[in-house]
C-alpha cells in the first residue's frame, strides 16, 4: 500500500514537472540615447518571420533595459524597436546582455545597432537563420523576374544569358546553406532554419537532405523531433501517395468529406478572403473549373479564414461556385492545413479518382498544362 502511494507521489511529481517546465528568458543591456525608447520581443512562431508579440519594455533614463519572463520552450525571437532595426536572439535560458548604438537603419544589416556581449554558438546560428532568410527574400524576387524574361526571351543568346543568371542566383543560394551546415549543423537553432526558410519554398528533397546533415543530438531535441516529425508527414504527402482524408463544415452548416468526391478528379484549394496571391490565382482556378466540370473536376476550397462574414462574402463576389469547406480557425489552428502541411497559402493538390494525389503546389500555367493532360487520357 505504501509502495503504491510512493509511485502515486512520484508520477504526480512527474507530472507537475513536466506541465510547469518553462524556460526563461533575461534580456538586459544599455540603449545609447534609447530613454524613452520602447524594445520589443517577437516570438518566431511557426517560422513566420513576423513573429507574435511577447513582451516589451520602455527604456529607463539611464540608458538601462531588462526583459524578463518564461516561454514554454526554446524558441527563436526577434527583438527589436522602430527605425533600429532588429536582432535575432535564441531564447534558450541562458542570460544575454546587449549593447544598443544609434545607427541609420539599413535593410543589408539590420541587425547592425545590436550587439551581444559573448555571442555564443547558438545566437550566431539565429542571425545567419535570418541573414538567409533575407538574402534569399531578395533572390526569389530575382528569381521571378528573370523567369519572366527567360519566357519572353527572343534569341539563343537571351536565353543562354538569362538561364546562367538563374544559376548563378540558385548556386549562391545553395552555397550559403551549405555555409551554416558546415557551421551550425550541430546547434540547437539548427531545425528552426527549416522552419523559417525551407518549408514555403523548397523541395521535400532539399528539405530531407538538409535535415539529414543534422547531428543526432540535434535531431532528438525538441525542435528537431518536431521537424522530423513534418519531413515524415511531407514524405506522407508525395505523389502517389493516398490523400489524407478529412470532414469539414460548409457555409450552410453542412458537412463535407474527401470521401465524397472518389470517383472525380478533385482540386483541394487552400486560399483566404485576406489572400492576395490567392485571389489573383482564382480567375485561373474558375477556368479550370468552367472547362472540366461537366466532365467530373471538382474543387474543394479550404479557407483559412476564422470570420464565417469574410469567407462568403469572398466566395459570392468572386464567383466561386464549386465546393467549400472551413474550420474557422485560421492556418496556424485548422486541422486540415496541419493534416496537409500548409504553412503558405495558396497551396493546392490534385487528387485522382482513386484518392491518391497527383500533384501539388502547381499555379498557372503548369495547373492548366496539368489538368488538360489528365482530361485527355
Amino acid at each position: 500500500m505504501m509502495m503504491r502511494g510512493f509511485l502515486s507521489l512520484m508520477m504526480c511529481c512527474l507530472l507537475w514537472g513536466t506541465a510547469y517546465s518553462q524556460i526563461t528568458y533575461d534580456i538586459t543591456g544599455v540603449w545609447e540615447n534609447g530613454a524613452g525608447r520602447t524594445i520589443r520581443v517577437r516570438t518566431l512562431e511557426d517560422g513566420n518571420v513576423e513573429g507574435e508579440f511577447l513582451d516589451s519594455v520602455v527604456v529607463a533614463d539611464d540608458g538601462t533595459f531588462a526583459l524578463r519572463g518564461e516561454v514554454n520552450k526554446k524558441k527563436c525571437a526577434m527583438l527589436m524597436s522602430a527605425k533600429n532595426g532588429f536582432r535575432t536572439i535564441f531564447l534558450d535560458g541562458k542570460p544575454l546582455r546587449l549593447t544598443i548604438k544609434e545607427s541609420e537603419y539599413s535593410y543589408k544589416n539590420p541587425s547592425g545597432p545590436y550587439v551581444l556581449e559573448n555571442e555564443t554558438r547558438d545566437q550566431a546560428a539565429a542571425q545567419a537563420m535570418i541573414q538567409f532568410w533575407g538574402d534569399d527574400y531578395i533572390r526569389n524576387f530575382s528569381l521571378g523576374g528573370l523567369g519572366i524574361s527567360l519566357k519572353r526571351a527572343d534569341t539563343r543568346q537571351k536565353r543562354d544569358s538569362i538561364a546562367q543568371e538563374i544559376e548563378r542566383v540558385a548556386k549562391e543560394q545553395r552555397d550559403q546553406m551549405e555555409a551554416f551546415l558546415k557551421s551550425y549543423s550541430d546547434s540547437d537553432v539548427a531545425p528552426f532554419f527549416i522552419e523559417v526558410n525551407m518549408l514555403r519554398m523548397m523541395s521535400l528533397e532539399q528539405i530531407a537532405a538538409f535535415y539529414d546533415r543534422f547531428t543526432d543530438r540535434v535531431k532528438q531535441t525538441e525542435k528537431g523531433k518536431e521537424m522530423g516529425e513534418r519531413i515524415a508527414q511531407l514524405k506522407r504527402l508525395a505523389p502517389g501517395s493516398p490523400a489524407p482524408e478529412f470532414e469539414l463544415t460548409t457555409p450552410d452548416g453542412g458537412k463535407l468529406a474527401l470521401k465524397d468526391l472518389r470517383g472525380h478528379i478533385v482540386l483541394i484549394d487552400f486560399w483566404a478572403s485576406w489572400c492576395g496571391p490567392c485571389m489573383d490565382e482564382m480567375p485561373n482556378v474558375k477556368a479550370i473549373y468552367e472547362k472540366y466540370h461537366d466532365r467530373g473536376l471538382e474543387i474543394v476550397g479550404v479557407s483559412m479564414d476564422n470570420n464565417k462574414a469574410n469567407w462568403e462574402r469572398a466566395i459570392e463576389r468572386a464567383g466561386l461556385v464549386w465546393h467549400h469547406v472551413s474550420s474557422l480557425k485560421g492556418m496556424n489552428r485548422c486541422p486540415v492545413a496541419k493534416l496537409y502541411q500548409v504553412v503558405a497559402i495558396p497551396k493546392l493538390y490534385i487528387i485522382g479518382k482513386d484518392g491518391k494525389i497527383i500533384a501539388k503546389d502547381l499555379r498557372g500555367e503548369e495547373l492548366r498544362e496539368k489538368i488538360d493532360e489528365l482530361f485527355k487520357e
